[in-house]
């Protein structure tokens, strides 16, 4: 339990390895830090401004006309220098009277919603969050396009991760069909999207990237306790300002604040969480503490633990080697509303740890293969300043976020340790502004990232060093039935091979643009490219590149997207409150000069190559329909993934997959006040179009099962009962990696999940 005390442990990555060789990095960091105390001071040093105008006491001039509600709430927001976050079924085919005069931002909200049977609030991060009457206290994130985001993005289900009583990454991405999680095993599950593995992708956890893979994959798309999530979105379109090295899209985990948990009136509060799961034999408990330190700061803190066996495959044959354990800390201060800045401190420490195959079919593909088992220990560092500034004035909209990462695993049995330390920064300013009818907002900003990957194994040690600079530019405006977005990123770019490297710079541009046809039906297309040179190689690979390695790198990985679509959105199709919304999306990904390597005798990298193009093309179709009481979504991804001769391509590690056809139908009912039920669907077709001399894999159907009960009688209380693959099937994902031999791992089966949530 000592580890507790992570919070002053040193930053091993950057003082392990000061030496002259670090003295860029080293100048950057201290750039960096000073920024972090700039910021920190800032609300301090403009405290005598603080009591000359509170935020609630902010006038604008509002001019908006009697149009459609969707278009009113985009113009309220821009004229307020807001975002905006609801399900946009529910303002679907809705209209406003419009508002007019000088009022506060809330006061000009109440008249822009009067009688559409809406109601909401702007949150300390300059979010306005519009719900039904009745559910001010729910939280509302869409599933599909994010009103005010990058075309090309949706958001998971929240409500669906605590009625599935989530556990970890793959119970995150589990309903999406978009997304797999193949693997079986915690310490071999890969996450792929559209086909594109994760390590192409920009992944961050509250605006901190996670890095590459430290040793096969372990450590690449970092993990969190799902309790503790706020938001998750999954961006596949393109913009400049969605970080480095997305070539493949990216995914943005957000943590709670205090104030998300607390209810109205309360000042302190805690939930506690246990429960069990039949398949792993599995015990689960956290427990969550917050408060309001005053009217503007608050504090958070968590922690939670999952003791697991080996899980049970359908059909009841356990699978070998997949017990462990999982630790989760974290601390989290928040000050919202204090003379218009928003800061957020946190710091994060995450552990895993079992009795894992390290080498070759166990740590890579799950399957055990007879191999003997070594003591495994993951861990992440996280530590993360996020500052925003939003004053009465539409040209300062600024946001900073400072973070710095230590990922690493080691095998205690023999004494080796893989680490990658990732120092990082965000800043940047968006400016709203309007020409006539035409609103806009500007972002401008620079990231950097520079990671250190470290190997301490065989008595020798090693390190090997990349970094991004990216200057951004993205434009997102809107004109009567148009928006259009249109921007561009440079990146320069470095990155360390043993005694080579790889440098330059690249320009990568982005355009995308959405219409409205008529009523409810939005066409929308958006193209892309980006940059990253830090290649797919994992950590222990790298350490084993010697004077013999041959190094042919020619040019830095490089990729292009496209996506286009309709989008239907209508209220009252069916009956006089039901909403609808059906999106139909076409998507073409195309990755060039991918870095990888080429293994060679006793674990020498052979050779380092830039590989062959690769492409993701297909279709995905959503549809959701609801009422207050139920709610049904369907989703659907056709996806091909091939190389540069038209030919499928198997599960490659850290690159690429072929699967089949996805559907995932999802229903939530909700008949009684106090009990809500859930069930869901997922079916996978066979993935008969395979390399030559593969075997097809087979396809599967699963059901599963969800139930909440909160008793009157126990205020606070929260039973929930989830059954996942109701029906024990045996299966395995077609992105698990087979052995030499053919053989995969299979998936949990019958999982029978109980637990509580006591709200004191």
């Amino acid at each position: 339990m000592m580890k507790i005390l992570f919070f002053a442990m040193p930053m091993r990555g950057i003082w392990h390895n000061c030496n002259l060789e670090k003295k860029n990095v080293l100048s950057i960091y201290k750039i960096i830090m000073l920024a972090a105390l700039i910021v920190v001071l800032m609300p301090i040093l403009s405290i005598e401004n603080a009591y000359a105008e509170e935020s609630g006491d902010k006038y604008y001039n509002f001019s908006i006309s009697k149009i459609n509600l969707e278009k009113g709430i985009s113009d309220f927001a821009l004229q307020c220098n807001i975002k905006v976050h609801y399900d946009e079924r529910i303002v679907t085919g809705k209209e406003t009277n419009g508002i007019s005069g000088r009022l506060t931002a809330q006061e000009g909200l109440k008249q822009l919603l009067a009688g559409t049977g809406l109601t909401g609030k702007i949150s300390g991060d300059g979010t306005l969050v519009i719900v039904p009457l009745g559910q001010e206290k729910d939280t509302v994130l869409p599933t599909m396009q994010v009103q005010g985001a990058a075309i090309g993005t949706h958001e998971i289900s929240v409500d669906k991760l605590r009625r599935s009583m989530a556990r970890d990454m793959a119970d995150v991405f589990r309903d999406d069909p978009s997304l797999v999680v193949g693997g079986g095993a915690r310490n071999a599950q890969r996450l792929y999207v559209r086909g594109v593995e994760a390590t192409n992708l920009n992944i961050s956890i509250d605006g901190a990237k996670q890095g590459g893979s430290l040793h096969q994959h372990r450590g690449d798309i970092g993990s969190i306790d799902p309790t503790l999530l706020k938001k998750v979105s999954v961006q596949t379109g393109s913009s400049a300002d969605a970080g480095p090295g997305a070539l493949g899209g990216s995914i943005r985990f957000e943590t709670v604040d205090a104030q998300d948990l607390l209810e109205s009136g309360e000042k302190v509060g805690a939930i506690v969480r246990g429960g069990y799961g039949s398949t792993d034999k599995s015990w689960r408990g956290s427990t969550t503490v917050f408060g309001k330190v005053s009217d503007h700061f608050g504090l958070m803190g968590n922690f939670s633990g999952l003791d697991r066996r080996d899980y049970a495959v359908g059909g009841g044959d356990e699978a070998e080697n997949t017990a462990g354990e999982d630790y989760d800390f974290m601390l989290k201060m928040s000050m919202l509303e204090f003379n218009n800045h928003s800061l957020r401190v946190s710091a994060e420490h995450k552990r895993d740890s079992g009795l894992y195959v390290w080498g070759g079919a166990g740590s890579d593909m799950g399957y055990a293969s007879g191999a003997d088992p070594v003591y495994v220990y993951t861990e992440r560092n996280s530590y993360v300043v996020d500052h925003r500034f939003n004053p009465d004035n539409p040209y300062v909209d600024s946001h900073i976020n400072l973070y710095y990462n230590e990922n690493s695993v080691e095998n205690r049995d023999s004494n080796s340790e893989y680490a990658a330390d990732t120092l990082g920064g965000d800043i940047r300013n968006t400016f709203h502004f309007a020409f006539g009818s035409v609103q806009n907002n500007l972002t401008t900003g620079l990231d950097y990232v520079a990671e250190n990957n470290t190997a301490d194994a065989s008595g020798t040690d090693t390190d090997n060093d990349s970094h991004n600079l990216g200057l951004f530019l993205q434009n997102r405006l809107s004109w009567g039935p148009t928006r259009l977005s249109f921007g561009a990123r440079l990146d320069e770019y470095g990155a360390e091979f043993g005694e080579n490297d790889i440098d330059g710079s690249r320009v990568s541009p982005n355009v995308g643009m959405e219409y409205d046809l008529f009523s409810g039906l939005t066409a929308f297309a958006n193209y892309g490219q980006a940059v990253r040179a830090s290649g797919i190689i994992p950590g222990s690979w790298l350490a084993n590149i010697n004077q013999n390695t041959v190094f042919s790198v020619e040019a830095p990985e490089t990729s292009e997207r496209y996506e286009g679509g309709l989008r239907f959105r209508k209220n009252g199709l069916l009956l006089p409150t039901d909403s609808l919304q059906v999106e139909w999306t076409y998507f073409d990904s195309r990755m060039k000069n991918i870095i990888t390597a080429q293994g060679g005798k006793g674990g020498v990298v052979k050779a380092i190559m830039n590989s062959d193009p690769l492409f993701s093309k297909g279709w995905e179709a959503r549809l959701g329909w609801g009422i207050e009481a139920f709610n049904t979504s369907v989703g659907y991804t056709h996806v091909t993934t091939r190389d540069e001769n038209g030919d499928p391509v198997s599960v490659t590690r850290r690159l690429a997959a072929s699967t089949g056809d996805r559907l995932v139908w999802d229903n939530r009912f909700s008949f009684l006040d106090s009990w809500t039920f859930g069930y869901t669907m997922t079916y996978v077709a066979r993935l008969e179009d395979v390399p030559s001399g593969e075997d097809e894999r087979p396809g599967y159907l699963i059901h599963s099962v969800q139930a909440e009960w909160t008793p009157e009688f126990v205020p606070g209380l929260t039973l929930i009962l989830a059954v996942n693959n109701l029906f024990d099937r045996k299966y395995s994902e077609q992105t698990s990696i087979a052995d030499s031999d053919g053989n995969v791992l299979s998936e949990p089966g019958r999982d029978i999940r109980l637990g509580f949530e006591y709200r004191m």
